[in-house]
């Protein structure tokens, strides 16, 4: 994890598990410097926990973007960091600098493949899909969406 300011300098940084614990001390790190972006690299794969976590559990009393940082960046990024190789810290100044430098990089994606939506719970399951459609830019979810109070889950 870090935390760059607008000139990209590093002001904190540090291993933090990607764990629940983990994310509530990333909140915490956030809050206290009042962090206005967080970009995160593979949303769709290693970083979903963390995204989905903070874009539907951080409430700060600011408005934040939690971002997708492209893979392909963070590695352009990285090889301008002479000798400092592929490492967890270098990947993710690199991934703090593309964040604060680049504004129209997309919301991260908190889902993945097609929706079905089974009959007898279809107002949950389209109310679901339009509170989830602003953060998907890629294909709707793959899941099975049901209310377990009204029917059986339907399976996708």
């Amino acid at each position: 994890m870090a935390v760059v300011d607008d000139a990209g300098r590093l002001i904190a940084g540090g291993d933090i598990p990607n764990t629940e614990l983990g994310f509530v001390q990333l909140v915490n790190m956030f809050d206290t410097h009042h962090v206005l972006r967080v970009g995160i690299e593979g949303s769709g794969n290693f970083g979903r926990a963390v995204a989905v976590h903070l874009v539907l559990r951080w409430q700060p009393d600011w408005p934040v973007a939690v971002v997708e940082v492209p893979t392909l960046m963070t590695s352009r990024e990285r090889r301008g960091q002479l000798g400092k190789g592929k490492t967890d810290p270098v990947d993710a100044l690199a991934i703090a600098r593309i964040t604060a430098r680049e504004q129209q990089l997309p919301p991260v994606r908190l889902t993945v493949g097609p929706l079905r939506i089974c009959e007898p719970c279809s107002t949950t399951a389209k109310t679901w899909s339009a509170n989830a459609a602003p953060w998907s830019t890629g294909p709707t979810p793959n899941w099975s969406v049901c209310d377990p109070a009204t029917s059986n889950r339907s399976q996708s």
